[in-house]
């Protein structure tokens, strides 16, 4: 149980260093370029994108895996107590992964094909950009953000109830699932206020897994 739980910090760890990188670019991005708010603004953001944009989608993508691994890794810590509930939470999984990996790798593999293809790609390149919120692809990325809302709300539940070591991260990991959804019903609902929930569940799932770390990596 000791090595299982070490390891699932260490996961942890790992998932929480890249959430930081992608914070620390995505300020940095908004501080520099500001927001892409039009669809011309969505052209022009990939017209030209540099390394710096292949670095960020290349982190979301390890988010993507290490949160994946994260999860099926909480599913077996909370499954001796609450098998149920840790696999209905764990079935939701996979549909996070999968829309997420899309969505960010699509636009370091598809979006370059379609900027050269411009001008006649640029409706579906537009549609493309993950960082434009009137982009399908955007929308896409948020919904899976929402579906790994219900496993972060059931798995923030049941570590809270496992041990009281861990109430803080499963505290925080179930706010990071209802800030998710949140966002996602924002978006959904053209609330710029409600949208913002996305942006707070990065940021409260982050927050969880700074505890969650600390306390699986000092168990003995």
């Amino acid at each position: 149980m000791e090595t299982r739980n070490k390891l699932l910090g260490t996961v942890s760890l790992i998932c929480l260093i890249f959430t930081v990188v992608w914070l620390s670019l995505f300020i940095y991005e908004s501080a520099t370029k500001g927001t892409v708010e039009t669809r011309e603004q969505a052209l022009a953001s990939v017209a030209d994108p540099g390394l710096l944009y292949y670095l960020t989608y290349a982190n979301a993508t390890l988010i993507t895996l290490s949160a994946t691994m994260l999860f099926a890794g909480l599913f077996v810590l909370c499954k001796p107590e609450a098998p149920l509930w840790a696999a209905m939470g764990a079935a939701f999984v996979p549909i996070y992964g999968v829309l997420n990996l899309f969505a960010y790798l699509s636009q370091i593999t598809i979006v370059p094909r379609l900027v050269a293809l411009q001008p006649a790609s640029d409706l579906l390149l537009a549609q493309m950009v993950q960082g434009w919120s009137g982009s399908a692809v955007n929308v896409v990325n948020n919904l899976g953000y929402a579906v790994l809302g219900i496993p972060s709300i059931v798995f923030g539940v049941l570590l809270g109830k496992r041990d009281a070591s861990l109430r803080l991260a499963g505290g925080l990991l179930a706010l990071s699932g209802v800030a998710s959804i949140i966002g996602t019903v924002g978006i959904v609902a053209q609330s710029a206020a409600l949208g913002l929930g996305s942006i707070v569940g990065g940021v409260l799932f982050l927050a969880a897994l700074i505890p969650l770390s600390v306390v699986l990596l000092q168990e003995t």
